[in-house]
C-alpha cells in the first residue's frame, strides 16, 4: 500500500475532524495541519470555522443527520489523500437543571449529538480507517466519569460515550485501527467560559465568572489539541485507550484549589 506521503505533501495523511467551528475541535485542526495531516474541519457552523490555510479545507456537516454524514463520506473517498484519522469531537451542552426539573428535549438532542451523532460518522468512516491503518478519537469528559448536580443530561452522554469507545476497541480487536478516548477536565472555551458554559449558565456571566473565581489555568482548547496530536502520532502499534487531562488546579471532579480572592 502507498504511503500518504508517496501521492501529497500531508506526509501523515488526512485527519477529519468534527464539531471544528470553534474550542477543541478548532484548535486541533489547526494543531493537526501543523503536525502534517491534511484536515477537513467539519462542523454546522463553517462562519466560525478555522481559517483558510494550507492543508485545512472546510466542510459543512451535521451529525446527526444522515444525509450530512453521507455526503462527508462521498467526499473522504473523492479525497487525494487518504483517511487515517477521525476526531470525534462534535458534541452539545445542557443547560444546569436538576433531574426532577430538566427538559427532556435536552436530553435527546444532547444524546442524538454527542453519543448517536459520533456512532454515524464513525460507522461512515470506519472502513477508510482500517484500510489506512488509521486512528479513531473521541473527545468525551471526565464528567463521563464522575458526574456532577444539575448535569445529569450532559454526563449520562459522556458515560455512553465511554461505553461506546470500550466497546468498539472490543468489537475491532485484531484490526488496524486504533481507538482513544481523550476526557478533559475544566476547562475554557475560546473566550470567557466558552459556549459550553454559556449554555449550561444561560448566558449569565456572572455564574460563568463564579465557576473559574480563584483558579489559576483551567485547561484551553490548544491544551487538548495538543493531546489530540500527541495520542495521533504515537507509534502504530501503540494505542492511547484513555487520556484523561486535568489542570494542575483540580485534582479531582469536585475538588478544584482557589486561590484568595477578595
Amino acid at each position: 500500500m502507498s504511503t500518504p506521503s508517496a501521492i501529497s505533501p500531508s506526509p501523515r495523511g488526512l485527519a477529519v475532524v468534527t464539531g471544528a467551528s470553534v474550542g477543541i475541535g478548532r484548535a486541533a485542526s489547526e494543531a493537526l495541519e501543523k503536525a502534517g495531516y491534511a484536515v477537513i474541519a467539519a462542523s454546522r457552523r463553517l462562519t466560525t470555522a478555522p481559517s483558510a490555510a494550507t492543508g485545512i479545507t472546510t466542510h459543512q456537516l451535521d451529525v446527526t443527520d444522515a444525509d450530512s454524514v453521507a455526503a462527508l463520506q462521498r467526499t473522504i473517498a473523492n479525497h487525494p489523500v487518504p483517511l487515517t484519522l477521525l476526531v470525534n469531537n462534535a458534541g452539545i451542552p445542557t443547560a444546569a437543571a436538576t433531574i426532577a426539573h430538566s427538559d427532556l428535549a435536552d436530553w435527546r438532542g444532547t444524546y442524538n449529538t454527542n453519543v448517536i451523532g459520533a456512532v454515524q460518522t464513525t460507522q461512515a468512516l470506519l472502513p477508510h480507517l482500517i484500510r489506512s491503518h488509521g486512528s479513531v478519537q473521541f473527545i468525551g469528559s471526565t464528567v463521563g466519569r464522575v458526574p456532577y448536580e444539575r448535569g445529569a443530561a450532559y454526563a449520562a452522554s459522556k458515560y455512553a460515550l465511554t461505553a461506546l469507545v470500550q466497546t468498539l476497541r472490543l468489537e475491532l480487536n485484531g484490526q488496524p485501527v486504533r481507538i482513544t478516548e481523550i476526557a478533559p477536565g475544566m476547562m475554557r472555551g475560546d473566550d470567557a467560559g466558552g459556549e459550553f458554559m454559556r449554555t449550561r449558565f444561560h448566558h449569565d456571566p456572572a455564574a460563568i465568572a463564579a465557576v473559574y473565581k480563584g483558579v489559576e489555568h483551567p485547561l484551553i482548547p490548544e491544551d487538548i489539541a495538543d493531546c489530540v496530536v500527541w495520542c495521533a502520532t504515537r507509534p502504530p502499534h501503540v494505542d492511547i485507550d484513555l487520556m484523561e487531562v486535568r489542570p494542575l488546579a483540580q485534582a479531582a471532579q469536585h475538588k478544584v484549589h482557589r486561590t484568595s480572592v477578595n
